[in-house]
């Protein structure tokens, strides 16, 4: 599988063939959810994000957490 190369908004970078593998990636370089499960991450993702930026940010599947984190800026391919 070919991995695509992500941009964070820090400018930190991951590399994932798959929304599900990007979201693991994420979760194991957080500082406070790493040790969550991914769904309890992209559930936790989301509420700060909001709190910090004021947009839902959809957490029922990867695939939707991604489109939203690129529409909202926080990655780009």
């Amino acid at each position: 599988m070919n991995k695509h190369m992500y941009i964070l908004a820090d400018g930190g970078r991951i590399a994932a063939a798959t929304p599900e593998e990007f979201v693991r990636r994420l979760r194991e370089g957080s500082w406070f959810d790493s040790d969550c499960t991914d769904e309890e991450f992209m559930e936790h993702f989301a509420s700060s994000y909001k709190l910090l930026h004021g947009v839902d940010v959809s957490h029922d599947t990867a695939e939707h957490f991604m489109a939203d984190l690129r529409k909202f800026g926080y990655i780009r391919a």
